[in-house]
């Protein structure tokens, strides 16, 4: 068998590692493993409800879960205590933003679009949902992570590596843009956005 520099032996172990070394790092590896199903356990509903409202179906956002969850488990090692939420949360929108992004670019279609439909139907059809479907991804993202996780605008623009003045904008944009949808007439004095 090929030996060069004691990097492998004839019994395929790695020269210079005792036994100690394997045994430390195969507890820290279960360790790690144990610590990141609890965080999957405890978490699961949250991550899913916010995929699901970033998507604007379960399918999709299972997807976005699953994929994100992959990466943070990868990652998991060099993620900080306590920081655990805030990397997928990270992983999720960069991994939505990216398929948005892929998606513009592939949406083909033959049909007509859908044709007008009434004032009732369409107060009929009016759900969080189909609101945030109709927004521009980054306005969805940012609304989604305003009022749905709570966060505030410097805790948005960390999560998303954007400006602040970006992400207030973005949230106003978009609140401009439902507010249209629902024929509400815009915040003014104390209720408006800063």
């Amino acid at each position: 068998m090929f030996v060069s520099r004691g990097v492998y032996d004839t019994d395929s172990q790695t020269i210079g590692t005792t036994d100690d070394d394997r045994d430390r790092r195969e507890h820290m590896r279960r360790r790690d493993e144990a610590a990141f199903r609890s965080f999957v356990e405890d978490r699961q509903t949250m991550l899913r409800r916010r995929a699901y409202l970033l998507c604007g179906n379960w399918a999709d956002g299972d997807e976005l879960v699953q994929e994100a969850l992959a990466r943070v488990y990868v990652a998991w090692p060099r993620i900080a205590t306590g920081a655990e939420t805030a990397y997928t949360r990270r992983t999720m929108m960069n991994l939505y933003l990216n398929d948005q992004r892929k998606r513009r670019r592939e949406v083909l279609t033959d049909e007509a679009p859908e044709p007008a439909t009434t004032d009732h139907d369409r107060e009929l059809a009016m759900t969080l949902t189909d609101l945030l479907r109709d927004l521009p991804e980054k306005q969805r993202a940012v609304l989604v992570l305003r009022f749905w996780e709570d966060l505030t605008v410097p805790q948005i623009a960390e999560c998303t590596g954007v400006a602040e003045g970006t992400i207030k904008s973005q949230i106003s944009r978009g609140l401009a843009a439902l507010r249209d949808r629902l024929a509400e007439p815009p915040l003014t004095g104390a209720g408006a956005f800063p």
